[in-house]
C-alpha cells in the first residue's frame, strides 16, 4: 500500500519506479547487444532463456500495481492540476506505457522475447542458406504472437494500427496511407526521370577493396566529424547495423564489406545520427519518459539527415574526401570529388533496402508497410509472403527477385518481432524534407560551413531542436511546433528534385 502524504511525494515515487523500469530495460537491452556481437555460437539457447527472464521481470515491473494506484491517486490530488506540462506529460506517458503493458499477461511478454531470441539466430542460417522455409515456422509464431499482443493492447481498434501507434504516437493506416500516397506519386517520376537521363555515374569507382582495419579507422573518424562521443559508445561490427542504449552508453554496430567501403561508411553515418539523438536527450530528465526519444519515425528522420542530407552532399565530402584519402593509404587516392559524389548519389532500382539510394528507398519502405497491413489483416498469410514480397518489389522498383536472401530475408525486423515499425523509415524522410527546409531560414551558411568541415551549428541546431526535446510533444506536435507547419512530404520533394536535378542534368 503506498502511503500518500502529498503530490510531491507521490510524484517522486512514481519516478523513483520509473527509473527502475529503465535500469531493467537498458540490462535488458544490453543483453540483445551482446547476442547480436559477441556472444559464443554455442550460447543462442541460454541467452533466449536469460531475455525472456528478463522480459518477464521487466513486464512485471511495469505492470506492478503500485504504478496503477499511483497514477490514480496522483490524478485524484487536489494539487493535481497545479502540476507543470511537464509533469503531467511524464504522468501521461506513464499512464500509456502501464496501459499497454498491464493488459498484456507475463507468459505472452515471455513467450515474445523467447520466440524472437530464437528466431533472429535461425534468421542468420536462413539468410546464409537463402531459405525461407527455416524461418518460417518461427515467423508464423511470432505474427501470431503479436497480433495476440495487438488485441490485449486495444480489442477495438485493428492490431495493425495499435502496432503503428506503439512505434508513431498519433499515427494509423489512414495517416500514413495518405502521406505515402503523394510521397510514392512524388517519387516514382523523379526517379524515372533520373534513370532515364542519358547523364549516369560510373560506380565501378565505389568498388574496391578496403580492408576493415582502414574501414574500422574512417568509421571511428567520421563518428568525430559528427560529433558522436566514443567516451559514451562504442562500434562493433555486426552482420546488420543498429544502436542501442541511452546517454552515457550508447553503442552503433556496423556491417564491414571489403570490397565496398560505402557499407561501413554510410552505416557508421546512419547509426552514428541515432547515436547522436540519445547522447543528447536532456540530462534533466534522465530516467523520466520525457527524457526518451519522441518516437522511432524522429529518430530514423535523425539518423537520415546524418547518413544522406550531410553525407551524400557535395559540401561533406568537398572537406572529407581528403581525409579520405589519408586514412585510405592510397586505396582513395584516384577518386574524383564530382564523379565519387556522383556516385554515391546514383538513382537506382535495388533490390536491398539497406543499400537503396534516397530517392528509391521510401519505395522499399512502402513495399514493407503494404505488406504488414495485409498480413495484420488476415488477407495474406506467412507462407505467401515471399511471393508477395517478389511481385511488389517488381511492380514498385522493377526488380526481379532471385533467392530469398535478397528478398524478405534480407531485414531481421521481422524475425525480431518489429512489426509497424518498417513506415518509420519513410516518415523519418519526410521528416527530414521539413526540418532541412527549417534550417535554411536559421542557418542560410549551413552548407558553407559543411564545406570547411564545420557540422557544429548543423549538429547544435538538432540537438537544440529535436533532442533536447526529448518525449515533450507527440512527433506530428513536434514538427509542427519546429517548422510552423503541418507535416507533409512535400519539403521532401522538394529537397530530392532540387538535389537530383544538379546530379543528372534534369529540369523538373
Amino acid at each position: 500500500m503506498v502511503k500518500i502524504t502529498s503530490k510531491i511525494d507521490l510524484y517522486d515515487q512514481l519516478l523513483e519506479k520509473y527509473k527502475e523500469i529503465v535500469l531493467l530495460n537498458n540490462i535488458s537491452l544490453l543483453a540483445y547487444w551482446d547476442l547480436e556481437t559477441y556472444i559464443p555460437s554455442k550460447g543462442f539457447e541460454q541467452r533466449s532463456e536469460e531475455v525472456a527472464l528478463l522480459s518477464g521481470i521487466l513486464h512485471e515491473r511495469q505492470t506492478d500495481p503500485e504504478i496503477g494506484q499511483l497514477l490514480v491517486e496522483i490524478k485524484n490530488h487536489k494539487e493535481y492540476p497545479n502540476l507543470s506540462a511537464m509533469e503531467k506529460r511524464n504522468i501521461e506517458l506513464i499512464q500509456r506505457e502501464y496501459d499497454q503493458q498491464t493488459k498484456v499477461p507475463k507468459d505472452l511478454v515471455t513467450a515474445l522475447a523467447k520466440q524472437t531470441a530464437l528466431a533472429y539466430e535461425t534468421w542468420k542460417k536462413a539468410k546464409e542458406e537463402s531459405n525461407f522455409d527455416l524461418l518460417k515456422p518461427h515467423l508464423s509464431k511470432i505474427v501470431d504472437l503479436v497480433k495476440k499482443q495487438a488485441s490485449y493492447i486495444d480489442p477495438t481498434k485493428d492490431p495493425y494500427d495499435v502496432l503503428l501507434d506503439i512505434n508513431e504516437p498519433g499515427f494509423n493506416r489512414e495517416i500514413i496511407d495518405k502521406l505515402f500516397t503523394e510521397l510514392r506519386d512524388g517519387l516514382i517520376p523523379i526517379i524515372q526521370a533520373c534513370i532515364k537521363s542519358p547523364k549516369q555515374p560510373d560506380v565501378s569507382i565505389l568498388k574496391r577493396y578496403c580492408p576493415k582495419s582502414i574501414q574500422s579507422d574512417i568509421a571511428h573518424d567520421v563518428a568525430g566529424v559528427i560529433k558522436y562521443d566514443l567516451q559514451a559508445g562504442r562500434i562493433d561490427p555486426t552482420a546488420h547495423p543498429f544502436t542501442t542504449g541511452f546517454y552515457d552508453d550508447v553503442r552503433v554496430t556496423v556491417h564491414y564489406d571489403e570490397n565496398d567501403f560505402t557499407n561501413s561508411f554510410y552505416g557508421m553515418l546512419h547509426e552514428g545520427g541515432h547515436g547522436l539523438y540519445e547522447q543528447n536527450l536532456p540530462v534533466k530528465n534522465k530516467y523520466q519518459p520525457i527524457g526518451y526519444y519522441c518516437s522511432m519515425g524522429i529518430h530514423e528522420s535523425q539518423s537520415r539527415f546524418i547518413e544522406n542530407l550531410v553525407g551524400r552532399s557535395l559540401e561533406f565530402w568537398e572537406f572529407y574526401l581528403p581525409k579520405l584519402k589519408a586514412l585510405g593509404k592510397n586505396i582513395f587516392d584516384d577518386l574524383d570529388l564530382k564523379q565519387l559524389v556522383f556516385a554515391l548519389n546514383e538513382v537506382k532500382s535495388s533490390k536491398i533496402r539497406i543499400f537503396a539510394d534516397p530517392v528509391t528507398y521510401s519505395l522499399h519502405i512502402i513495399v514493407r508497410y503494404e505488406i504488414e497491413k495485409e498480413l495484420f489483416a488476415g488477407k495474406i498469410t506467412v507462407a505467401d509472403l515471399p511471393n508477395i514480397w517478389n511481385q511488389k518489389m517488381k511492380e514498385y522498383l522493377g526488380v526481379t527477385i532471385e533467392n530469398d536472401a535478397e528478398g524478405l530475408l534480407q531485414d531481421s525486423h521481422w524475425p525480431g518481432g518489429a512489426f509497424g515499425y518498417f513506415p518509420d523509415y519513410a516518415l523519418g524522410n519526410i521528416y527530414d524534407g521539413q526540418l532541412l527546409w527549417k534550417i535554411e531560414q536559421d542557418l542560410p551558411t549551413w552548407r558553407e560551413d559543411m564545406r570547411k568541415g564545420d557540422l557544429s551549428k548543423l549538429i547544435n541546431w538538432l540537438i537544440n531542436n529535436v533532442h533536447q526535446k526529448g518525449n515533450l510533444l507527440k512527433p506530428l506536435d513536434l514538427i509542427k511546433e519546429i517548422t510552423g507547419h503541418d507535416l507533409s512530404p512535400k519539403y521532401y520533394l522538394d529537397y530530392i528534385k532540387k538535389e537530383y536535378a544538379k546530379f543528372y542534368d534534369i529540369d523538373f
